[in-house]
């Protein structure tokens, strides 16, 4: 049928699955993933301290378990769900109509 130019910048090319999935680590990304690995591990060591060995490790383990399982649930949603809570929290939670306090308020003409 039609023979397709090498040199045509319109020619199709194949985009693999692997060049554009996002990198994860245990399901969830990867920031996330080891910032509550390391919380439960310090929650677990300290409260084995205070308390039993027994006792800090399984709370660790359920802590981690419920994390993994949030930051799975999150990446499922959207791979890139912490970078954009992340600049969600750069962002003021108000931005008035002023742009700033000494900037001059609306001047109305009177019509009489």
């Amino acid at each position: 049928m039609s023979e397709q130019n090498p040199h045509n910048p319109f020619t199709p090319v194949p985009i693999h699955a692997s060049g554009v999935r996002p990198l994860t680590f245990m399901g969830g990304e990867r920031t996330p993933v080891l910032a509550g690995l390391f919380f439960c591990f310090y929650c677990a060591f300290f409260i084995s301290l205070r308390y039993r060995v027994w006792i800090g490790v399984p709370v660790g383990v359920v802590l981690w378990m419920g994390w993994l399982a949030m930051t799975r649930a999150m990446t499922k949603a959207d791979p890139q769900m912490w970078q954009i809570l992340r600049r969600h929290r750069s962002y003021r939670a108000f931005y008035p109509a002023r742009g700033r306090l000494n900037a001059p308020g609306p001047v109305y003409r009177d019509f009489k």
